[in-house]
């Protein structure tokens, strides 16, 4: 019976730092304000001014019609299923008929026959046309403009 009061004043103390361990977080949270507005642009200034007027609700009359060439569900659903319709048939197509890869020697030497050789290589030039072309060259060419 000693140890009662001792046990009630442990568990007080107890909840009550926990709730000053609870409330200091809350207490050290910093304010939100909103971020500075430049008001440098006139398109800006009048968006806002705009925004910060208050106006009335629209009605169930101004709610637009549907547009006429919107196409209806019953459609939606007469596409969807005729697509599916014809992966089915493609699956069913491509089951039956396997590609295989057979007789590729036979089809190689086909194509080996009708392919056209490449044209012949021509003669070299010879060595005097080859200094000449590179003294042409050397005569045309300009040095880089310098830097400012």
């Amino acid at each position: 019976m000693n140890g009662y009061p001792a046990n009630k004043c442990a568990l007080s103390a107890a909840l009550m730092l926990i709730g000053t361990g609870l409330a200091a977080p809350a207490a050290a949270q910093p304010t939100v304000s909103p971020p500075p507005v430049v008001r440098a642009n006139p398109t800006t200034e009048r968006a806002i001014a705009s925004a910060r007027q208050s106006a009335s609700y629209p009605t169930f009359g101004q709610i637009p019609a549907l547009p006429a060439d919107v196409r209806s569900m019953s459609a939606w659903k007469a596409s969807v299923t005729s697509i599916k319709a014809e992966g089915v048939q493609l699956t069913e197509t491509e089951a039956a008929e396997p590609w295989t890869l057979g007789d590729t020697d036979n089809w190689a030497g086909q194509e080996r026959a009708a392919a056209v050789p490449p044209p012949a290589i021509t003669q070299p030039s010879s060595e005097a046309d080859t200094e000449a072309f590179a003294a042409a060259m050397r005569a045309r060419a300009m040095p880089p403009p310098r830097k400012r």
